[in-house]
């Protein structure tokens, strides 16, 4: 086939490059490429060269055409990079819509027009990107490329679709959590010898779900809707299995059920077990210990360390914010970090190991925070005492004492300030005697000082101990103290997905809606986890952070472009920034800004 092109050939000339420029055909005889010149043009400036070869494209393509600046229209924008992204994640490194069910298998009567997986992607994708009800998911949707990318009729995603596809998708969480663990298990066997479990609560806007009720939430104060959720997670931060508990009563009583479950699920070989001090109880303990399929670590509350075996906080009585490293070591503790020094107390008669760790920064913590604390209590006792002494009715006594137990009960100073009531009579500006009481308090020194004992301490419990079989189950004590500090990664997690969306009181029909929400929690969060890991392995700069990656990559957009007074109109992807680049190179991804893709979905 024939073109026509414009032909630049440069020569020298007293020192100095000269480009002339021709028209000239190009051709083939036989194997052999040439080219026919036309006709001479002589110099040309850059535009005057550029203006040509546009005019000689019309010739060569019915697509092209010849515009002004003024005439181009930019008719629309979409997300798109951080939205393929997210979908590249959940395709090729998790599989993820392999686990859930064909269209033809959920729906006999009728053809489905969007997939349980589709509805699952666009809700995750929405819940990492921006988290909102989804009575805005539509909304967010239109925003976006998800129509091209997952090749759907975006007009069929509806409010009734997506809370149709809430009962489907909760019907496939044990698939999912079964695969999720499979999966972690086989491509890295080490992360799943040691697990977190955690629970915390949230609260959402709805009427008629069963799975919430009335209660105190941790973050939130007295909600009506509370809602008490559960996580697992591996070394590695990825969650494999997550619930949303009935008939909740308190965190200690949840562990030896769930443990149960755990065990028969994913039949669980043996494992070590973080979990917090809040779930400690001596049932718990014995439960695991007796299932042989679970170590522990775990951690005591600081009323609980005096009647540890081998404690002995009086050896720390002189410990301040300024004890120095040496003073410490003296003590019998060997040094963990700048900050942190430990004691090995053995193994106890139960069986049951015992670290004692000690923290500098946090003994400065509780102290600040215990003055403080005490403060504000004695600024509503003054407060209390000046009333009463400015009666104008006498006071009763029991009420009167319930009023200032509040008070240090509201604090939690119970047990550092004691407190009398004198009984007085005072006169008022009236001349009416008026029975009241005289409030006087002060500190109690001795239970003070003996608090500020265990100040900057905690204790590790666990039953792993140095005769404890597998050999690679024997963790030294900073091993133990490094697996406990991990559990943060859970509580990561609940920071991620407790935000739990306050669902809007018309849609939310059922328990199953809830739970299928939490779902899409979790394999949000699923995705942001993928993400923080691939950048602690190796960065990428100036991004940080998932949220980094995210609003990066939503910078990247399609635009629809027109030319008015022309039927003209076109998709094209923004070009992409270096930092761009690096993010989709780093998550081997480079193919969803290469042509062949985006043509692939209507994209140029």
């Amino acid at each position: 086939m024939k073109t026509i092109q414009l032909l630049a050939q440069s020569r020298k000339k007293n020192g100095k490059t000269y480009t002339y420029y021709s028209i000239a055909e190009s051709y083939r005889e036989g194997k052999k490429s040439k080219k026919k010149v036309l006709f001479y043009l002589g110099t040309l400036t850059p535009l005057q060269a550029q203006q040509i070869r546009n005019a000689l494209k019309i010739t060569q393509s019915p697509e092209t055409v010849v515009t002004t600046f003024d005439d181009l229209i930019f008719e629309d924008h979409w997300h798109y990079l951080d939205i393929a992204f997210l979908n590249h994640l959940w395709d090729e490194e998790w599989c993820l819509s392999k686990q859930f069910p064909l269209p033809e298998e959920t729906s006999k009567t009728r053809n489905k027009d969007i997939s349980t997986s589709d509805i699952a992607k666009i809700l995750t994708f929405y819940r990492c990107l921006d988290p909102g009800s989804y009575l805005s998911a539509v909304d967010w949707f239109n925003t976006t490329t998800c129509n091209h990318i997952l090749g759907i009729d975006g007009t069929h995603f509806n409010e009734s679709r997506i809370y149709r596809e809430l009962t489907v998708i909760e019907q496939q969480k044990e698939k999912i959590e079964q695969y999720l663990y499979k999966t972690l298990k086989s491509s890295d066997e080490e992360s799943m010898r040691i697990i977190f479990y955690d629970l915390s609560d949230s609260y959402f806007e709805g009427k008629n779900c069963q799975l919430a009720g009335p209660g105190m939430t941790k973050a939130n104060g007295f909600k009506n809707k509370k809602i008490v959720l559960s996580l697992l997670i591996n070394s590695k931060g990825y969650p494999f299995s997550w619930d949303i508990l009935e008939d909740y009563t308190a965190d200690v009583k949840t562990l030896t059920g769930n443990a149960d479950r755990w065990k028969k699920k994913f039949n669980l070989p043996k494992v070590i077990m973080v979990f917090d001090r809040g779930m400690v109880s001596d049932d718990n303990l014995k439960h695991l210990e007796d299932s042989k399929n679970y170590l522990y670590i775990t951690a005591l509350d600081k009323d609980q360390l005096t009647g540890v075996e081998g404690f002995k906080p009086e050896r720390f009585k002189n410990f301040t914010e300024k004890t120095t490293e040496n003073k410490i070591i003296s003590k019998g503790l060997t040094k963990y970090d700048d900050n942190t020094y430990y004691e090995d107390l053995g193994v106890d008669s139960s069986g049951r190991r015992h670290i004692l760790v000690f923290n500098s920064e946090l003994l400065v913590n509780q102290r600040k925070a215990r003055e403080k604390l005490i403060g504000k209590a004695i600024e509503e006792l003054e407060e209390e005492k000046n009333a009463l002494m400015e009666a104008k009715k006498s006071r009763n006594e029991k009420p009167t004492e319930k009023r200032i137990d509040g008070v240090l009960e509201k604090f939690k100073v119970n047990g550092y300030l004691e407190y009398i009531l004198e009984s007085v009579v005072i006169t008022t500006k009236g001349g009416s005697e008026v029975r009241t009481f005289n409030l006087k308090y002060k500190r109690k020194k001795g239970a003070i000082e003996k608090a500020m004992l265990t100040d900057g301490m905690w204790i590790l419990i666990t039953n792993i101990a140095e005769t404890t079989e597998p050999e690679e189950f024997r963790l030294d004590p900073e091993k133990l103290i490094s697996a406990y500090r991990d559990k943060n990664r859970v509580e990561e997690g609940f920071k991620e997905v407790k935000s739990f969306l306050k669902f809007r009181p018309t849609f939310v029909y059922s328990n199953e809606h809830v739970r299928a929400h939490y779902t899409i929690c979790i394999l949000a969060y699923l995705l942001d986890v993928t993400v923080t890991n691939r950048l602690r392995e190796a960065s990428v700069e100036d991004v940080g952070s998932v949220r980094k990656v995210y609003s990066t990559l939503g910078r990247c957009e399609v635009a629809k472009l027109g030319v008015r007074g022309t039927k003209c109109d076109g998709k094209k992807l923004m070009p992409l920034t270096d930092v761009q680049k690096s993010i989709v190179g780093h998550f081997n991804c480079k193919y969803l800004r290469e042509s062949r893709y985006l043509n692939s979905i209507g994209i140029k």
